[in-house]
């Protein structure tokens, strides 16, 4: 019986070092992001860091955060990060209602419900990304120039695919999503589809050059190849789908082939040619090639193909293919 007292007692003293240990990883982990952000060019202040929760769980409060660029910069009054001591690598953070993003040339205010992100890390030397998630409830974004954003919910995932190459699952789903007045002008002018998108919602292989793991020391990912499983875009009167593969080569140009599918693609032309996206020049042309290649019930389908630098629709070229990287 002693033996097994003092045993659970050793037990005991293991486990509340481990605890401890992690908690202090945790306290100094903003130093070390501050030090990694710093070589990226951007400036990180805490105002303070505890940590609660022993034994079960690690409940770290990060207050009053400023991050700031060459000309930009970002507050938060709180943002808490959540872990069971168990699964230390399976980190939740949530974020303050209220933050400022502050811009060149304007402020925006950021109000939200229920902003919580979620990363799972595997336990090898590498730290490899193995699953995250982003849920955000309604939202609100209001700036300063005159103009406001909301978003009922948000729902976002990225999962490893496991496979030989860095290629991760990514799936969206955006609800009630209203534009900008400037903004939601310029596309729609005659107020033809309504003041509020319904759903945007999709689904992709990605492909990185590069794994998700600590090696990435905050660098930017570059993008290989994109496989659109299917994305929809509900607005209204107008549904557009989209599926399709485009590669990216080391400087950014893709090469590849995406197909657009809509009933209401006259509409669609407009709102496109609105937005600075195709030039009103091949508009003719554009709507000849799309009146044959429609079924019969009016539904078109037409390849939006990346070639040699350029973007075409079906075979008729609209401008310059844009560089992703």
């Amino acid at each position: 019986m002693r033996r097994l007292i003092w045993g659970l007692v050793w037990l005991g003293l293991l486990y509340s070092g481990y605890w401890f240990a992690v908690s202090q990883i945790l306290q100094t982990g903003a130093d070390r992001a501050s030090v990694l952000l710093a070589d990226q060019g951007a400036d990180l202040t805490i105002g303070s860091v505890t940590t609660t929760g022993y034994p079960v769980r690690f409940d770290t409060v990060l207050h009053d955060l400023h991050l700031a660029g060459t000309d930009w910069a970002w507050h938060a009054p709180q943002i808490t990060l959540q872990a069971d001591s168990y699964r230390p690598l399976s980190l939740g953070m949530r974020f303050a209602q209220d933050q400022v993003l502050r811009l060149a040339d304007q402020t925006l205010l950021l109000g939200g419900e229920n902003w919580h992100v979620h990363i799972a890390l595997r336990p090898t030397p590498l730290l490899v990304f193995d699953a995250g998630w982003l849920r955000m409830g309604a939202t609100t974004v209001v700036s300063d120039a005159g103009w406001q954003f909301d978003l009922g919910q948000l729902a976002a995932g990225l999962t490893d695919a496991g496979g030989p190459d860095p290629s991760y699952d990514a799936e969206l789903k955006a609800e009630r999503l209203v534009l900008p007045a400037p903004l939601r002008d310029q596309i729609d002018p005659a107020a033809t589809l309504g003041p509020e998108i319904e759903a945007i919602t999709g689904a992709a292989r990605l492909v990185f050059a590069q794994p998700l793991d600590r090696d990435l020391q905050g660098a930017l990912l570059d993008l290989d190849q994109i496989t659109l499983h299917d994305l929809r875009f509900d607005w209204g009167s107008v549904t557009l789908q989209a599926s399709g593969d485009v590669a990216i080569d080391s400087v950014g140009i893709p090469t590849g082939r995406i197909d657009l599918r809509s009933q209401q693609w006259g509409l669609l032309l407009d709102f496109l040619i609105a937005a600075g996206l195709i030039e009103p020049s091949v508009r003719n042309a554009i709507t000849r090639v799309a009146g044959f290649m429609a079924d019969a019930d009016g539904v078109l389908t037409v390849p939006l193909v990346f070639q040699e630098g350029m973007m075409l629709v079906g075979p008729v070229p609209v401008g310059p293919a844009p560089r992703l990287r």
